[in-house]
């Protein structure tokens, strides 16, 4: 016996169309009501960490804990290149080179860093001047290195952005890198610099009566 499918009357599919489609337009309405939600919280998140950002007082640059290594000749020459730029003064780049050897090999920490400020000025002469930072002019590195006073004493909402998103590095540059290097100048070239034949502690003139007169 063969029985017959009631058929659905069209009143009836017609109500359950409409529900249907009542259903899908409150689902959308739903699903555009937490996305205004997430994105006004995300817009809250962010305009509350930029007014953190530029409240607060810079936090004191701290050197990461690290390996120790033996820097590359490159890095070494990097390393001189920019003392020769911050010191602003001829330097003899003998004893600063030993100073960044040993440092590297002995203080945890230092490798890395030295290496990872030769790879961000290189990066830098490279984009600006086509060529590694230690063959540009002296004026051209003084442009890279200017980013250290920016990530020290940065001045505006934009620079503490930049500092915090992408010269993060540089506050750590500026303080175990230039101003250390910097300090060094002064316990040894800056006494030359001032006319004396030597700096404190090292002998000099030992052998000047081997010289001729003059």
């Amino acid at each position: 016996m063969l029985h017959r499918t009631a058929e659905v009357p069209a009143c009836a599919r017609s109500r359950r169309f409409e529900r249907s489609v009542t259903m899908m337009a409150l689902s959308r309405r739903r699903f555009l009501e937490i996305g205004l939600a997430f994105s006004a919280a995300a817009a809250s998140w962010g305009a509350w960490r930029v007014l953190e950002l530029v409240s607060r007082r810079p936090p004191e640059p701290a050197l990461r804990d690290a390996p120790t290594g033996t820097l590359a000749p490159s890095t070494v020459t990097t390393l001189v290149a920019a003392a020769q730029v911050v010191t602003g003064y001829p330097i003899e780049p003998t004893h600063y080179e030993e100073y960044y050897r040993w440092r590297a090999q002995h203080l945890r920490g230092y490798f890395s860093l030295y290496e990872r400020f030769a790879r961000a000025v290189d990066r830098d002469a490279v984009r600006s001047a086509g060529r590694p930072f230690a063959a540009c002019p002296a004026a051209v590195r003084g442009r890279i290195l200017a980013r250290a006073a920016r990530s020290r004493n940065p001045e505006t909402v934009r620079d503490r952005l930049r500092v915090e998103l992408v010269d993060y590095d540089w506050p750590a540059f500026d303080r175990f890198v230039l101003r250390e290097t910097l300090a060094l100048f002064a316990r040894t070239d800056a006494w030359v610099v001032l006319g004396y034949q030597g700096w404190s502690g090292v002998p000099r003139g030992l052998d000047r009566y081997q010289r001729a007169p003059g």
